[in-house]
């Protein structure tokens, strides 16, 4: 019943505003040792839209596996739709606000370095570093000199899947100068994120430090190529120190074909020897036209210890 309440909403805000309607869908085909299937990762359907020139708004449904252990201890993995994101932004003098549930700072920039969040998330969501990519808050974003922008969030810290059950929050800073969408425009940017957030015990504190370049060649038009990297610092309530290092790149070979390669390292307590692991993704990307993007590649995740695991995949993206 709350899903159709959730349609209902959603189906009222479309026809009642003058928005701006779209929708991403993820899917692949997965072939691996122990599976091989079609899967839909990700549906988001959106709705954007202003009620004044200061004032905008921006609500995202989610449709994905709801990966929830019943009663019984069974999972129930069906697909189920879910708000993402409902936010208000306000520019004021001050700069831009944002209530609502809103977009975390952590975690954008370094996610459009890498370019190809339908392929595998960011380095910094998939190894639990930001615990969401949206939470309910507020935030302020001001550009202060060229192209400096600083961020400043007071959010719950449970993210969008988990209401608040106790007095604590988290505090997120974001420092960045340059470009911050190399995926859609040339450039450069570098910068860092500092997030805390009080506990019972000891604070949960992450850093992360990145950079990124994109540049255009005479034959093609912008983003013939593109490098992104980061290194990433958090410890958690128990004080356990974890790292992860992320490299990427994406080169251009023909106007629709790119080719890209990413490296990601991971140490979940730097104080434990060979508990650590590493992960590549290789593969090509066509640009079909109309939304459509096809990337043939593979995974490989290598412990320190133990064998690696290669996935052979074939992700789709379609905008609409």
């Amino acid at each position: 019943m709350k899903h159709i309440i959730h349609l209902i909403i959603f189906t009222s805000i479309c026809i009642s505003a003058d928005n701006t309607i779209g929708g991403l869908t993820f899917f692949s085909y997965e072939n691996s040792d122990d599976v091989s299937a079609f899967e839909l990762n990700r549906q988001y359907i959106s709705v954007k839209g202003s009620t004044s020139d200061d004032t905008k708004y921006s609500i995202v449904f989610d449709i994905g596996r709801m990966d929830l252990v019943t009663d019984d201890g069974s999972i129930d993995n069906r697909l189920t739709a879910f708000l993402k994101k409902a936010q208000i932004d306000y520019n004021s003098s001050f700069g831009k606000i944002s209530v609502g549930l809103i977009a975390r700072n952590s975690y954008g920039v370094q996610e459009k370095n890498w370019g190809y969040r339908f392929i595998q998330k960011s380095a910094l969501d998939k190894n639990g570093f930001i615990g969401g990519t949206t939470d309910l808050g507020l935030g302020i974003s001001r550009k202060l000199i060229d192209n400096f922008n600083l961020s400043l969030q007071l959010t719950n810290g449970g993210g969008y899947k988990k209401p608040q059950e106790d007095k604590h929050y988290k505090i997120s800073l974001n420092a960045t100068y340059g470009e911050s969408k190399l995926n859609k425009n040339n450039g450069f940017n570098t910068g860092f994120v500092y997030t805390t957030e009080s506990t019972d015990s000891d604070p949960i504190t992450m850093m992360s430090i990145f950079g990124g370049y994109a540049s255009s060649c005479p034959i093609f038009a912008s983003n013939s190529f593109r490098i992104g990297s980061e290194y990433d610092m958090m410890t958690d309530s128990e004080g356990k120190n974890k790292t992860l290092i992320s490299l990427s790149t994406n080169y251009k070979i023909m106007e629709s074909w790119n080719i890209f390669l990413r490296y990601d390292l991971h140490d979940p307590d730097v104080d434990v020897k060979n508990d650590g692991d590493s992960y590549l993704i290789a593969g090509i990307l066509l640009n079909c036209g109309n939304g459509l993007s096809i990337a043939p590649n593979v995974k490989i995740s290598t412990p320190e210890e133990g064998n690696a695991t290669t996935i052979n995949m074939i992700n789709f993206q379609y905008k609409f």
